[in-house]
């Protein structure tokens, strides 16, 4: 059992303030913190202590931060033997405000992350069955990720997060999609985002082959995968939320890692809600996401 995730590795700077300023404001943080991050990365690590091994594609700078990130990723038991690097860019950054309700606002320095090639595309190994990429880096590189003579049969998936407009070519060379209310109104181009199961179910203008699946996620309101024939709804799990920083790519990640465990996504849906669920009440991305135990036990708790 194997995934591959093609994505971007960033240092996160993690500030928490009482209050996400307004325009033009000026506020106080109690405190700042250096964390691991990149939705690639978190999506990786989320995956790997669902139990799947991973390799990822990514790319670094030859820097500090670039060393550090290496050394938290391959704690995790994550293959970086696909990792390009590059002497004349930084690694990438993002800086993260989050408030005392937990919600954030985040602003990404691509650095690295936007120079991630299709030149040396690692072809899926024998036991790969799921490939995984999101938008935080060069759209080009996804489309070769996901060409399906590349991908030789491995399950594509992509978290269209971001949201970029220009991504929307990708949909018909993968198999699940996953996005959440945000980027849904962006691709359908709605006026507001779709808030219930119903409106979600509008992401089936976005299937382009009756094989295909897209996941909506809903926050609070839980997460619904939607089908040509039909749909499937799970709730959220109650949580005392810290921090939503991360919650979208420990879905992701911890989806991807049960569909190559053979869970169908009707079986892998609560599961990776639950755990995205956990990742809310830790700070920091990557460091936050739970362990396939810490899931498990939740969910018996939850029943």
């Amino acid at each position: 059992m194997a995934v591959q995730i093609l994505g971007s590795i960033n240092v996160d700077r993690v500030v928490s303030v009482a209050s996400l300023p307004k325009a033009g404001e000026t506020v106080l943080a109690s405190s700042v913190a250096r964390l691991a991050g990149g939705k690639g990365a978190n999506q990786a690590v989320a995956a790997a202590r669902m139990g799947s091994e991973i390799t990822m594609i990514a790319a670094v700078g030859a820097d500090s931060a670039g060393a550090w990130m290496r050394g938290e990723l391959q704690r995790e038991g994550i293959d970086l033997s696909a990792l390009q690097m590059f002497a004349d860019s930084a690694t990438g950054t993002a800086y993260v405000m989050v408030d005392r309700h937990g919600e954030n606002q985040i602003i990404v320095v691509p650095g690295a992350n936007a120079r991630l090639g299709t030149g040396n595309l690692p072809s899926p190994a024998e036991t790969t069955r799921v490939r995984l990429c999101q938008l935080e880096t060069p759209i080009e590189t996804a489309a070769a990720f996901f060409d399906p003579g590349a991908a030789r049969g491995t399950r594509r998936i992509l978290n269209a997060a971001p949201a970029v407009p220009e991504a929307a070519r990708l949909f018909a060379d993968v198999d699940l999609l996953i996005v959440n209310q945000t980027e849904l109104a962006v691709y359908l181009g709605l006026t507001s985002r779709p808030e219930t199961v119903a409106e979600a179910c509008a992401a089936r203008a976005l299937l382009t082959r009756p094989d295909q699946q897209v996941i909506v996620t809903l926050g609070p309101g839980g997460a619904v995968a939607v089908r040509i024939d039909g749909y499937c709804h799970v709730p959220a799990m109650p949580t005392q939320v810290v921090d939503t920083t991360g919650a979208g790519d420990c879905f992701a990640g911890s989806l991807a890692a049960l569909i190559d465990q053979g869970l169908t996504v009707e079986q892998a849906l609560p599961i990776a809600n639950a755990a995205a669920a956990l990742c809310t009440t830790t700070r920091g991305a990557a460091p936050a996401m739970p362990t396939r135990g810490a899931v498990d036990a939740a969910l018996i708790a939850a029943s």
